[in-house]
């Protein structure tokens, strides 16, 4: 008797360590599990059987939250085996969906090797029978949150899977909305499996896959799908998760899509890419049949057919034949393209081969076209060769492009009008590289309208081009030779006219070169030279000489051209550089060659000399060195005229920096004006230079005035201060005084007899002028802004004809009025009859303006 007790005792005593070992990994195993707020209640537990009220927790990612209730787990100690799962209810309420983040940077990893499992059976641990009587689901569908009851069931017996799973929607729960069954079983350690998903009992996919053989493998299979219209509770349900179809698509959606595939093939052991390409036998059909057709959300409306065909013999090809026709209607363009203007109507695809020419799997042919309806209208077709051995290829071989855009708009300001394109070209596709040769291209806009430019008629033609890269297409290299040429460009800063460009591109994304000619309908020429880089991207540009006899291209081209300048003679060419990176920056190079020409009312004769522009760092300058006019003539014949001299402003004051001049000097009249090297503040109101005139030829002042009724010789010399101002030229207290010895003067008017008879004194200074000899002729000069010019002359000298010669002092005021003493010598003079149109235009001008009581 007590020895039973001590038995029954220490059967106690391993039955509670037993439970305790069990409860505490219980425990142990809860707490491990990633999840939040884990709570939980056991009802009762034994050696074969636990049981647990409820089970509640929370996930943070996705934001879940899970309850179940009335959980059975029951197993087997001898074979440590969970044998059944049962839970009898619960809910599963998902608040918000998971956020995704891709943490991999690494784009370039290597293809999986293909590798079929070396054991097929079901795992040991694997439950007898799993039940889920009804659980909730509740997920966030729009605006809105979906509830579905869930149940299953799954038995586990002789390594043979039956299982069954239904969805319902809640407020319907006696109607069976999705379900899923099947079974899985192997034979001879290989599967086979049995697949069956239903949509509310209309639209189904049946799948059939067996694996059998012992050197080889066996695979076997069938697919089939059928679509059939939606039903009313899946169009409620596309509406709760926002999936639109439109009512013309459900009209024209009235017979089933089908599509059924089945396959035959043997297969190597080791099944590699490489090893299914050189020993796989067998044979591989698919038929798809879209009588009416379907709606895809996001893509369109699908209708057509696809037969598709693929025998194999060891690796080659027995039997090969495609033949698909598909039509997708209203198709979705991305809104970026939409917003540009590229949508169409239609798109049909057809892909074909008939395999007669006995195609190998390393070049299998495929002959593809492509052809759309509406705003944008595309017709692609070609020749396809597929290399389905590794390392895989294609290849696209005489594909025709053409497209055409009634309207394209890149920009809310910009607009093309019936944009054309037309290629022919050859494209290939290897592992690692991708390469596209254009043997032609051309494209053509009939339009363009932008916020300050357009254009007409424009053409693209592309000559032989390629473009090829790597698969990750960070370095890109090309070639071509385009050319352009559009007619009527007009711009704020150009007149209206054709121009014409071709170039010569080559190098990377990394490096590019563009070599190129601009020309337009004036014969304006440049040549440049574009070198891009990420860093640093340089233009080099020449222009071609200019030779103005034969027209002025620059006149003719750009509207800021002064209307008053005319350049007829001479050569002009210019070259600089401009850099846009790292910084823009600008040098440039002007030189002028024997240029005559018209500037307002003024001849100019051989301008000769080199400007010079540079803009570095916001600051423009511009220079010059022996810039040389060899005649001016502006009623007044001088020259020439040297000039030294150097301007700089900031970026944000052009009109308003420092002009620095080193030399300026005009040979005038048998003497020189000069002014002294001298610095200009362009910022202020006023500016004060001083001139100074040394040996200036009075014979040549007098043969130039209008006047012949004096004449005489001698020199004189002075300065003139000069002040410049915003309202015009003025002279004060300037000082000219004739040069030693003096020289001599004859005035003799033809109404010197009759000025004497009336003026006693007046013929006293007759006589003394009619042959004075002076030593001393000096002035003071002043002149106003409205060309009024005063002379205060003082005269010292003789007439040795008179009174025994001698000396007389004499004090003449002259006044003069310089514009019309320059208009009418204009007038005078053998200059252009252009000076002349234009001096006479500014006198009708002037006279306008006195009769209207406005001061000219």
């Amino acid at each position: 008797m007590r020895r039973w007790q001590k038995v029954l005792l220490t059967a106690s005593a391993l039955l509670l360590l037993l439970t305790a070992s069990a409860y505490w990994y219980l425990q142990k195993t809860l707490a491990a599990l990633p999840l939040n707020n884990l709570q939980y209640q056991i009802s009762s537990f034994s050696l074969r059987q636990l049981n647990l009220s409820q089970v509640s927790f929370s996930l943070e990612q996705p934001n879940v939250q899970v309850q179940l209730n009335d959980i059975r787990l029951n197993w087997r100690f001898a074979e440590a085996k969970l044998t059944a799962i049962h839970l009898g209810s619960g809910s599963i309420n998902v608040l918000t969906w998971p956020t995704t983040t891709d943490n991999n940077t690494n784009n370039s990893s290597a293809p999986a090797t293909l590798k079929l499992p070396s054991n097929w059976q079901l795992p040991a641990a694997l439950p007898d029978n799993v039940n889920l009587d009804a659980l909730s689901v509740q997920l966030p569908c729009g605006q809105q949150r979906c509830r579905y009851l869930l149940s299953a069931a799954l038995g586990n017996t002789a390594q043979q899977l039956q299982y069954q799973l239904t969805l319902v929607d809640s407020n319907t729960a006696d109607t069976p909305r999705i379900s899923l069954s099947g079974d899985y079983r192997t034979v001879q350690q290989l599967p086979q499996l049995n697949a069956n998903l239903r949509f509310d009992n209309n639209s189904q996919i049946e799948l059939h896959q067996q694996l059998s053989g012992q050197d080889d493998i066996n695979a076997s299979g069938e697919l089939t799908l059928v679509i059939a219209p939606p039903s009313p509770w899946l169009l409620q349900q596309l509406s709760l998760w926002q999936v639109a179809i439109p009512e013309s698509a459900l009209a024209r959606f009235t017979t089933p899509v089908t599509a059924h595939s089945n396959w035959q093939l043997q297969l190597p052991k080791q099944p590699t890419l490489a090893n299914i390409a050189a020993q796989a036998s067998g044979n591989w059909q698919l038929f798809v049949e879209l009588p009416s057709p379907l709606s895809l959300p996001g893509i369109g409306q699908l209708q057509g057919s696809v037969k598709a065909e693929l025998g194999l013999v060891q690796g080659e090809l027995s039997r090969y034949q495609l033949d698909s026709k598909l039509q997708l209607a209203q198709p979705q363009f991305p809104a970026e393209l939409v917003q540009l203007g590229i949508h169409s109507n239609v798109v049909n695809i057809t892909l074909s081969a008939d395999g007669q020419n006995q195609p190998q799997l390393t070049a299998l042919p495929l002959r593809i076209a492509m052809s759309t309806e509406g705003a944008t209208t595309l017709s692609l077709s070609g020749d396809a060769t597929l290399n389905l051995t590794p390392p895989l290829s294609a290849q696209l071989r005489n594909a025709k492009l053409d497209i055409v855009q009634q309207q394209l708009t890149p920009s809310a300001d910009i607009r093309l009008d019936k944009l054309t394109l037309s290629s022919q070209f050859n494209a290939y596709w290897l592992a690692d590289r991708w390469q596209l040769d254009l043997q032609n291209g051309h494209s053509t806009i009939a339009k363009l309208n932008a916020a300050d430019i357009s254009a007409q008629n424009i053409n693209l033609t592309l000559g032989s081009s390629r473009v090829s890269g790597d698969k990750a297409f960070t370095n890109i290299q090309l070639s071509s030779e385009p050319k352009l040429s559009l007619s009527g460009l007009t711009h704020s800063e150009l007149k209206p006219l054709n121009w014409q460009w071709q170039g010569k591109l080559a190098g990377t994304t990394n490096a590019l070169s563009i070599d190129g000619k601009l020309s337009n309908s004036t014969s304006l020429t440049i040549n440049h030279q574009l070198r891009y880089k990420p860093d640093n991207t340089k233009l080099s540009w020449q222009l071609d000489d200019m030779f103005l006899l034969a027209g002025n291209p620059l006149a003719g081209t750009i509207t800021a051209w002064p209307a008053l300048l005319e350049l007829n003679r001479g050569r002009l060419s210019a070259n600089g550089e401009l850099t846009l990176l790292p910084t823009v920056t600008v040098d440039a190079t002007l030189v002028l060659s024997g240029v005559n020409g018209i500037y307002d009312r003024s001849l100019f004769k051989d301008l000769a000399g080199t400007l010079q522009l540079q803009y570095h760092h916001d600051n423009l300058q511009l220079s010059t060195e022996k810039l040389q006019i060899a005649e001016i003539n502006h009623g007044i014949v001088a020259g020439p005229l040297t000039l030294s001299a150097e301007y700089k402003a900031n970026r944000d004051a052009t009109t308003s920096g420092k002009l620095t001049v080193e030399h300026l000097q005009l040979q005038a009249m048998g003497g020189q004006v000069r002014l002294q090297p001298q610095i200009l503040d362009l910022a202020l109101a006023e500016q004060k230079i001083q001139l100074e005139l040394t040996s200036i030829d009075i014979s040549q002042i007098l043969q130039q005035h209008p006047s012949s009724d004096i004449s005489g010789n001698g020199r004189i010399s002075g300065t003139i201060p000069v002040l410049l101002a915003r309202n015009g030229v003025s002279v004060e207290r300037g000082f000219i005084a004739a040069e030693s010895p003096g020289g001599k003067l004859q005035y003799r008017p033809p109404t010197a007899q009759s000025m004497a008879a009336t003026n006693p004194g007046m013929k006293v200074v007759l006589d003394a002028l009619d042959d004075f000899h002076y030593s001393v002729l000096s002035s003071n000069v002043s002149y106003d802004t409205n060309g009024k010019l005063l002379l205060a002359l003082q005269l010292q000298g003789r007439n040795p004809a008179l009174e025994a010669g001698r000396p007389i002092n004499l004090t003449i005021n002259l006044e003069e009025d310089i514009p019309a003493l320059i208009t009418s010598l204009q007038l005078s003079s053998q200059i252009s009859d252009k000076i002349k149109q234009r001096v006479q235009q500014k006198l009708q001008q002037s006279g306008a303006k006195r009769v209207n009581g406005v001061k000219p």
